[in-house]
């Protein structure tokens, strides 16, 4: 799995290598990004409007390598984020956020000067496991790397009208969903085919590890300093399946707001939203770990997450 990982991250990077010529110019490449690290603390006594003392750290990098020569254009992208938590008395520390994308685009000239036939190839994960907690206590992992993991694959069109905005349509893609885990892949997680048991609970089929769709994709990406203190990247991906259910549209949203203070100094903002008709979001609702309770709920549902960071900064 990590080797797979490794050659989606490397794919585009190592064109580099192809592209230059013999003199090894590298002045068609324009690379870009943007580290911070960010802690927080929070401290209550004796609060009427209640809360916890709390810690927190977190990381992000953004990498942006770009080739541009004649008709060709090549694109390449790293987005990573990962951080963790303490709350208030726990012995623990639990993680908030987590997530990687790498990303590469192969896109050459089409027609009407801002056209490009475009092949790209993406793959989103997280680093490390995710778990259910109970107290100081990992009841059970409920995410781990590769479980899950999304590939996709897209041929079509660029319409790239500016440098910092791009809208890629793609009537071809294909979509990979991994679930790496036997265990989460046996409960049917993360919308992979469960596995089958006899009335006794004993296991016939596991589940299956790979889901496959083929349909079409639509994504728009925004990258643009505003002004020299604030700038806005943004990446809306929308993929329709054609076999199953083709109404039903799985977005993948990212946003990420900079505001530099000084030369090190930045506020950050990070926004993500995510709609999978396909991944059923389960509530415990008495917290019994059973899933059983008439109140449960079962269900696709919008998974939205924000990050409000202050701290350090390098965009280079």
């Amino acid at each position: 799995m990590r080797q797979i990982l490794f050659i989606l991250i490397s794919f585009g990077f190592i064109s580099a290598i192809n592209a230059q010529d013999a003199k090894k110019d590298t002045t068609y490449w324009k690379t870009s990004g943007f580290f911070g690290l960010n802690l927080a603390q929070t401290s209550v006594s004796n609060w009427t409007g209640g809360g916890s003392d709390n810690i927190a750290f977190s990381g992000l990098i953004n990498i942006d390598a770009n080739y541009k020569k004649a008709k060709v254009e090549w694109a390449n992208r790293f987005d990573g984020q990962y951080g963790i938590v303490k709350v208030g008395s726990s012995k623990i520390w639990q993680k908030n956020v987590d997530q990687m994308f790498a990303m590469s685009k192969y896109s050459l000239y089409a027609f009407k000067k801002y056209w490009f036939y475009t092949l790209m190839a993406d793959f989103r994960s997280q680093f490390s496991d995710g778990y259910k907690y109970s107290g100081d206590t990992m009841k059970w992992a409920v995410s781990r790397f590769g479980s899950p993991a999304y590939i996709q694959l897209a041929l079509g069109l660029d319409y790239k009208p500016v440098d910092y905005f791009v809208v890629t349509i793609s009537p071809v893609a294909g979509k990979i969903t991994m679930v790496t885990d036997q265990v989460l892949a046996n409960a049917g997680d993360f919308g992979v085919e469960k596995a089958v048991y006899d009335t006794a609970g004993v296991l016939i089929t596991p589940g299956r590890k790979f889901r496959y769709e083929f349909g079409g994709r639509l994504t728009v990406k925004f990258k643009k300093d505003l002004t020299k203190q604030f700038s806005v990247d943004t990446y809306a991906d929308f993929f329709s399946n054609y076999m199953n259910d083709p109404q039903n549209i799985d977005v993948v949203w990212n946003t990420l707001l900079t505001l530099k203070i000084t030369k090190y100094f930045t506020a950050t903002l990070s926004t993500k939203f995510l709609y999978d008709h396909d991944v059923t979001i389960k509530y415990d609702w008495n917290n019994d770990g059973k899933f059983d309770n008439k109140n449960d709920i079962f269900g696709p549902r919008a998974q939205v997450m924000s990050v409000y960071g202050i701290g350090f900064g390098y965009k280079f």
